[in-house]
């Protein structure tokens, strides 16, 4: 059965660009933890924004970055700004986006589905004559529920340092430094593990 046969592709995207007015308000802001979109437009952009510390102290410039900031829980706030270059390419691209988060404040980390191999080829050209210098980090089959070999190195870790212990011994950003990458690519990682878990449990032993 060729790849095509299987079903729809799951890729993770990084782009580049740096006319989101969120993140560049965001570079030198030492309490931000992570940044991620939770809806994506041709025009305006609606991101989620978490961070340590004070928010209060992060209050001022994100009103004068964002068009709306409205409070959420203890640490976060979703601001609503214009969309930057690839915020809009996506949006208009009617594809499946599945997430999108802020690796830092040049690149964007973007999860599709998308049909076939054929299609994310185009994609990646469309993404390239866009200036948006696309960068294929994973793909996988939407089918399969086994654990990659990278989603187990991320979930051991996790497990052993006690990140899922009720008294949360290790946090996201210790784990991200302790294998040396991004916060928001391990947390894409482990989100996309964890669920694979979760759907195995419900489905074989409830």
């Amino acid at each position: 059965m060729s790849q095509k046969d299987k079903g729809a592709i799951e890729a993770l995207i990084e782009v580049s660009r740096m006319d989101c007015p969120i993140t560049n308000y965001i570079k030198d802001v030492e309490e931000i933890i992570s940044v991620d979109r939770l809806r994506i437009g041709e025009t305006k952009t609606l991101h989620r924004i978490v961070c340590e510390g004070d928010p209060e102290k992060i209050l001022p410039g994100l009103q004068k970055a964002a068009i709306n900031v409205i409070r959420v829980g203890k640490n976060g706030f979703w601001a609503e700004s214009h969309s930057c270059s690839a915020c809009r390419f996506f949006a208009a691209s009617n594809l499946a986006v599945l997430s999108s988060k802020a690796a830092d404040t040049k690149r964007v980390l973007y999860r599709v589905l998308i049909q076939n191999p054929t299609r994310l080829k185009i994609l990646e050209k469309d993404l390239e004559q866009a200036g948006l210098n696309p960068v294929i980090l994973e793909t996988e089959l939407e089918s399969v529920e086994i654990l990659t070999e990278r989603e187990k190195e991320v979930v051991n870790m996790a497990y052993t340092h006690g990140y899922f212990d009720p008294d949360r011994r290790i946090s996201m950003t210790e784990i991200a430094k302790l294998m040396n990458v991004s916060t928001p690519s391990l947390s894409d990682v482990l989100r996309r593990a964890t669920k694979k878990i979760v759907k195995y449990y419900m489905e074989n032993k409830l």
